[in-house]
This record gives C-alpha cells, structure tokens and sequence, in this order.
C-alpha cells in the first residue's frame, strides 16, 4: 500500500524496476499486483463476452467515422484556436496559462463527433462538464481509491475521497444523460462509452498539448526546426493529415513527447484469467498486471540517454525505435481512440506552430517544471506562455479549401 501511494507513482514504480528488474510483485493485502516495466466500462471493465462485445461496437463506430467528416473537425478547433475572436491572437501576446485552451478544443472534437455540440469557453454546461471529469480524473489517482481494490472491506469505512469520487461520477452521470437523452437514448453501456470517450478524448489529447509546448520552451530550437520544415514542404498552406510523411521532424516531435510524458503513464490494469507466465515469471491467476508505460519508454536498454527530450533520435537509424513506443497501451486494452488521436496531435501541433512561436515569459525561473503531476493522467504543473503570431502564415482562403489535399 505504501508504495502505491507514492505521489508520482509513475516514476517510482519505474526506480523499483531498477532495484528489482523490469517484472516484479507488489503485494497489498491479499492481492498480488504484478508491475511490467518493459513494455460496463470500456476502459476499466473486466474482460468478458459483453465487455468484448461493447468494444467491438464503439470501435467499430469509430473507424466508420469518415475521414473527412473527422479531418474538418480537428481542422475546425485547430483554426479557432487561432482566430482573433477566439483564443490565442486574442490574448495579445500577453503570457497565459493555454491548458483550458487546449481542453475545450480537444473537447469540442469529441463533443461534435458524437452530438454534433461545440462549445466556447465560457459554456456553462462545458464548465460543469470540464469540472466534474476533471475532479474524477484527480480522485481516480487517489491511493484512497486504488487501495479499494485491494482491501474491498474499505469501501464500508469512512472515505472522503472515495464519498466525493461517487458524488462527482453521479454529477457526470446526470450531465452525460441530459446529452443522450436529447438523441433519446438511454442505454446503460452506450452511456459509459460515452464517458470512456470523453474523457480518453478530452483529458489526455488537452494534457499532451500542454505537454508538447511546455518542451518546446526548454528547447526552442525543435520549434524553429519544425516551422522550417513546413514552410518548406507546405509553402503556403497548412497540413494534412496526408502530409505527416512529408514532415519527419514534427512527426519526431509528437513521437519523442508522446514518449518523454505517457499521458497514461501506467496502462490500464490486467487481471490474469488463468495461471500464466511473462518473460518466465509464474503468474498466478487473479494477479493484477500494471503495464507501467511510463518506465518502458525511459528503460536505458531501449533508449539512449532516456531521461533528455531528443526528438531526433526519431530520425536516426530509419526511426527504427518508433517501434518501441508504447503510447497507446497494446493487446486488448489498445487504446479505441488511437487513430482519433493520433490525427489530432498532429493536426494540433501542425498548426498551432504553423501560426505561432511560443517563447517563454523571460526568465529561466518560469519555464515549466517537467517532472509533471501524475495521476491517471500524467500532467504538467500549470505554467504561462506567450503565442507570437507568426509574420507570414498561411493563406487563410488556402486553408479553407485545404480539404482538396486530403487523401
């Protein structure tokens, strides 16, 4: 229990790995929790006939979700992200903290795929909806919380956490409703898919955003690098999707932050169905196996000097260790919204350093802290940056009609 409770379990559960080897036990109570260091929820639900069913249909959905329907929306939230009346021309390159920014964009993604909903930022119904998934994100980490899977006998004890968990997961039962009643549906695993791709697709795409900035900071040369590459192999428009294997250099980027901070630094837990083994350790079944993706993308035996933010090494040898990247989890509990993902952090990243230098506010005291706040969901420590318009960006009647490049 004590070593579950680490603050930032990620990076301690990576340490053990190097006292103890990349596999070893953790036993709480009468549970065994197995860490891999090397490599009616749909997320969290136990693997069964109906949990695999319930996957299959959402992500069957997803990958009948058009291309272009979903390429003009992402294009949509990354342009409105620009644009004077809304977001970062807005702010007059004054220094703000982008992470609800960055949320609300994510967030109007996934909002307009399934309910055909955008929001601004000053919504009402987004702020209640931000806050909730943001407090059940927070608790979730709460080693209050993990330790009830160990010890069931506590959920009849007295639990603040656990009471203010259940409180908000009814709040965001009751606003998840309201939505899918106005499509009259009501079905109870259609809503916690509904939850699973809010927060999957709102959480973690606005986290690593913030993410991928905050790098930026500390080595603005890969910035620089980035826009010259696609100034010039884009001249004048901006990207799609279609061009990422045109743009090695951004597309290192996106691998190398993906790889540095693991939004979900420790994969969904595994529980053994039956007595098995890993890289010949005996697994008993019933062992709970935490996937720590965290530590597999900073074991030295894998990745050279894995603790520096090295977006080429992408680029070396044929990019040959993008194979190791862990990101998006792998087998069964493989993310659903990988390929969701995957163009939107490309999208994203393309355009916002399309149109925008961001520098730091001027002292080396105020670049962002890298170490991060983990919980579920690995995050910066809210920080401030400025967005200085780029001089030259693209034709904005180019980026309009940009629908003529895609594939």
């Amino acid at each position: 229990m004590r070593e579950m409770s680490h603050p930032h379990l990620p990076s301690h559960l990576t340490r053990l790995a190097q006292r103890y080897g990349r596999i070893y036990t953790l036993r709480c109570g009468n549970s065994r929790d197995l860490v891999s260091g090397g490599g009616c929820s749909v997320s969290l639900g136990d693997y069964s006939q109906p949990w695999r069913a319930q996957r299959r249909l959402v992500h069957g959905a997803l990958q009948r979700c058009s291309h272009t329907a979903l390429h003009s929306t992402i294009q949509r939230q990354a342009l409105l992200l620009r644009e004077e009346s809304q977001v970062l021309i807005g702010y007059n390159g004054s220094a703000v903290d982008l992470s609800e920014d960055f949320t609300v964009a994510a967030s109007n993604v996934i909002t307009m795929l399934m309910f055909e909903k955008e929001y601004d930022k000053e919504s009402a119904e987004l702020q209640r909806l931000h806050s909730c998934l943001n407090k059940i994100v927070s608790l979730w980490g709460s080693p209050w919380i993990s330790a009830l899977d160990s010890f069931p006998l506590l959920r009849k004890l007295p639990n603040r956490p656990f009471s203010r968990l259940l409180e908000e997961v009814a709040r965001r039962d009751d606003i998840i409703g309201t939505l899918l009643k106005e499509f009259k549906l009501t079905d109870t695993h259609l809503h916690m898919a509904t939850v699973d791709l809010l927060i999957g697709g709102t959480e973690t795409t606005a986290a690593w955003l913030n993410w991928a900035v905050a790098f930026l900071l500390h080595r603005p040369q890969v910035q620089s690098r980035v826009y010259e590459e696609m100034c010039e192999v884009l001249e004048d428009r901006y990207p799609t999707y279609s061009d990422r294997y045109r743009l090695p250099i951004l597309s290192a980027l996106i691998s190398e932050v993906l790889r540095m901070r693991p939004v979900a630094p420790l994969a969904v837990p595994h529980r053994a169905l039956r007595d098995s083994s890993i890289a010949g350790y005996f697994i008993p079944k019933d062992t709970v196996i935490i996937p720590n993706l965290f530590g597999a993308h900073h074991d030295p035996a894998v990745w050279s000097e894995p603790y520096s933010f090295r977006p080429e090494r992408f680029l070396e040898a044929g990019g040959g260790c993008a194979r190791s990247l862990l990101a998006f989890g792998g087998g069964a509990r493989l993310c659903l919204g990988e390929a969701v993902a995957k163009m939107e952090l490309f999208l994203f990243t393309a355009y916002l350093l399309r149109d925008f230098q961001f520098v730091s506010c001027g002292k080396e005291a105020s670049l962002p802290d890298l170490m991060g706040e983990a919980s579920v969901v690995l995050k910066v420590k809210s920080y401030q940056v400025i967005a200085v318009p780029r001089p030259d960006g693209p034709n904005q009647d180019r980026a309009e009609d940009h629908r003529t490049h895609q594939n």
